[in-house]
């Protein structure tokens, strides 16, 4: 007799399971180019439990059902917004997209804002490159003229290049610390929502189990 094989389809459960993990991962908070190996520990931790449904798990598969459970929220907040009558009963679900619709918002405005921040300093370093350029042109030109001033010209030109390269390490060295500071504050605020995830899902099994 062959051996039944899981259903393809996620279901309630698969769904609520999907989200536990991901609470506890928080994937989408890791650095640049470890994002998939944190969707794969969350397919590999479902792909273990026994009560996943799902035997094709894998990190595209569970990243790309938690975007569309988060875009499905999305749209169901607005329209709960816009609509008025008796408050529903709220779900483990719901909460868990809640809490992570939330997290996944701030993540991604606070990579906007950095973005933002990095093209701000490149336009700011170009045009003090165009001037020190333009200066070096003016320099070259008094040069072409004047033998003495091109002496002149030429010890300005490399002080001026000189204060630019200091400015421009020093602004690095800037966002390379503040970099650092915003990665050690977002860690610490993750394993701060992890903990009280975890709490908040424990005491959810209770509740269950008490109504059971």
């Amino acid at each position: 007799m062959a051996t039944p094989t899981k259903r393809r389809n996620f279901t309630e459960d698969d769904d609520v399971m999907l989200l536990r993990q991901v609470s506890l991962e928080m994937p989408f908070q890791a650095r640049r180019g470890h994002v998939m190996e944190r969707w794969a520990d969350v397919a590999s931790a479902l792909e273990m439990a026994d009560d996943f449904r799902r035997s094709d798990i894998d990190a595209k598969r569970a990243c790309n059902r938690f975007m569309l459970l988060l875009d499905a929220h999305r749209k169901a907040n607005n329209q709960s917004q816009r609509a008025s009558g008796v408050a529903e009963d709220v779900s483990e679900k719901t909460v868990l997209l809640d809490d992570l619709l939330a997290s996944y918002d701030d993540i991604k405005g606070a990579e906007a804002q950095r973005a933002d921040e990095t093209r701000h300093t490149a336009e700011q370093m170009e045009a003090m490159g165009s001037q020190v350029r333009a200066e070096a042109l003016v320099s070259l030109g008094k040069r072409k003229r004047d033998k003495d001033a091109d002496d002149a010209a030429q010890a300005d030109l490399q002080f001026q290049r000189e204060k630019f390269e200091t400015e421009v390490e020093e602004r690095r060295l800037d966002r390379q610390l503040l970099a650092e500071q915003l990665g050690r504050q977002q860690q610490s605020m993750a394993e701060q929502f992890r903990q009280q995830q975890q709490s908040f899902i424990e005491l959810m099994k209770l509740v269950v189990e008490k109504s059971n």
